[in-house]
């Protein structure tokens, strides 16, 4: 991608670079509590505002990469570049080609659009999108810049922009994280259903896993919940093996990027030994999740086994410093729901017996 120009990267510097920008941060639903602790653990400072299945808060560039970088429990992170009122389409090409766009999008890199609409005059999401792209070429030409559908080919770098209409009041976001942040890199191998990796961070937080000296996985799948304990453990980044959208901003500076993944490495250790315990009665599942641990470098703290939850009893009473975790089978899975009540029942009846003195999360 051809580097901005000087007059346009002052632009750049001056009014992306050096400003704070309205950020979203988009979390499982119910965690939003769970997700603002870790962001204030991360140095957010400015106030944060939780809605249903986000969080709202505000920084600067710098904010964007080490949120993306570190953070265990975001799904996405999106900032707010602009939001008007369009009752018509004229209005809507307008107000769009009006916003900057040079400052936020490198030339060479594909473009996409997530467009949802609620209770507004403007509705139909290829309209939208289509004066979306016209508007943002129009707007761009100039600086001898372009995008393009992904479809086209060429470069994997693509910038993904969000409009929400809503009461005929269109918010138009850019996407900063890339692929969703629950893909960390390192699970090559799953079996059925499996597990969010930031669901399962989402739930370790919120049992306290850090305070925690055992993790007890008995039904592990693909290992999501032991992984992301011992990167948690190891004070290892959720995002270490992965690569971001607003690496490709004309803002992005490598040089600070690098040097906070330098020094941000052992951030988020715990103060406490953890031993994890891992392992499911299904053979497809073990092996998956010991080739998720050898790739994520983590078989020296991970190492997945066979084992029955309802045969396996641990060596010593559970304190509650041990936190049980359980992802059973559900759904389809479960066949018919009359099989699945005396299953979960007997889960309900093990746990109270073997664990009466842990934590556990199901």
């Amino acid at each position: 991608m051809t580097p901005p120009d000087k007059a346009l990267a002052r632009r750049i510097r001056r009014h992306v670079t050096g400003r704070e920008h309205e950020l979203f941060a988009v979390v499982h639903p119910g965690f939003e509590e769970t997700a603002a602790g870790e962001l204030r653990e991360l140095g957010i400072s400015s106030t944060l505002h939780l809605t249903e299945g986000g969080v709202e808060f505000s920084g600067k560039i710098d904010d964007v990469c080490r949120v993306n970088y570190l953070a265990f429990t975001i799904t996405r992170l999106l900032m707010r570049l602009t939001a008007f009122r369009a009752e018509h389409f004229a209005r809507l090409h307008a107000k769009l080609a009006e916003f900057p766009w040079e400052l936020y999008l490198a030339g060479g890199a594909s473009l996409e659009c997530s467009i949802t609409c609620r209770h507004s005059r403007l509705f139909h999401t290829g309209r939208i999108e289509q004066e979306l792209r016209s508007a943002i070429a129009e707007r761009i030409a100039p600086y001898g810049l372009r995008v393009a559908k992904k479809e086209e080919g060429g470069p994997t770098v693509a910038f993904q922009v969000f409009v929400r209409f809503h009461d005929d009041v269109c918010a138009v976001s850019l996407d900063s994280s890339g692929e969703p942040l629950y893909r960390r890199g390192y699970k090559t191998h799953v079996v059925d259903a499996p597990l969010r990796e930031t669901l399962a961070a989402c739930i370790l937080r919120a049992a306290r896993i850090d305070s925690c000296d055992t993790l007890i996985d008995p039904m592990c799948g693909s290992g999501s919940f032991s992984l992301e304990a011992a990167l948690m453990r190891a004070g290892r980044p959720a995002g270490e093996a992965r690569a971001f959208s607003f690496q490709a901003w004309p803002s992005f500076r490598p040089a600070a990027f690098n040097y906070m993944r330098k020094h941000a490495a052992s951030a988020g250790a715990f103060d406490k030994p953890l031993s994890i315990v891992c392992g499911d009665i299904d053979e497809r599942a073990v092996s998956a999740a010991s080739e998720n641990a050898g790739h994520a470098g983590l078989m020296g703290i991970v190492a997945p086994s066979r084992m029955d939850f309802f045969a396996y009893v641990p060596d010593a009473p559970p304190s509650a410093d041990t936190l049980l975790v359980l992802n059973p089978p559900y759904g389809g899975r479960m066949g018919k729901r009359a099989d699945s009540v005396p299953f979960y029942r007997e889960i309900g009846d093990k746990v109270r017996r073997d664990y009466a003195g842990a934590r556990f999360a199901i």
